[in-house]
């Protein structure tokens, strides 16, 4: 029982990582915009604001239900933010539905950071869908 609630709290603790890291980024990519699939044209700093906001919530449905299926969304969610954050940080190649790669920066330090958080979020969040509940 104890090792789940801890697994809960860094869980939890790691999304509002990923939130705060996103935030803080968003203002410096409001000039760049790219355009999604379908036409449509958004900030890269939007898309961080998206980001951070679901990290956010998903932050808060881990610590309020702490289930199986909030776990698996958890992890899901994390790993999809990881192959992102690593696709547009080290691989010059064309990211899905228009997404764009970031360039390395001065910033690199927050994206590893936010990478290391996210590995964190999918190793806490598949140990909570594991352990049953007694």
């Amino acid at each position: 029982m104890a090792f789940r609630v801890a697994a809960v709290i860094w869980t939890a603790i790691a999304l509002a990582v990923i939130a705060i890291v996103h935030f803080s980024l968003a203002p410096q990519f409001d000039l760049v915009q790219t355009r999604l699939e379908g036409g449509f044209v958004a900030t890269v700093g939007q898309l961080f604001r998206v980001a951070a906001v679901s990290s956010a919530v998903l932050a808060v449905l881990i610590l309020v239900r702490p289930r199986r299926w909030s776990a698996l969304v958890v992890a899901a969610a994390s790993a999809a933010g990881l192959a992102l954050t690593v696709a547009s940080t080290v691989m010059p190649i064309e990211l899905p539905f228009g997404l764009p790669t970031i360039p390395v920066g001065p910033w690199l330090q927050l994206r590893i950071l936010a990478a290391g958080a996210e590995i964190f979020a999918v190793v806490g969040s598949l140990m909570i869908a594991g352990r049953r509940r007694r």
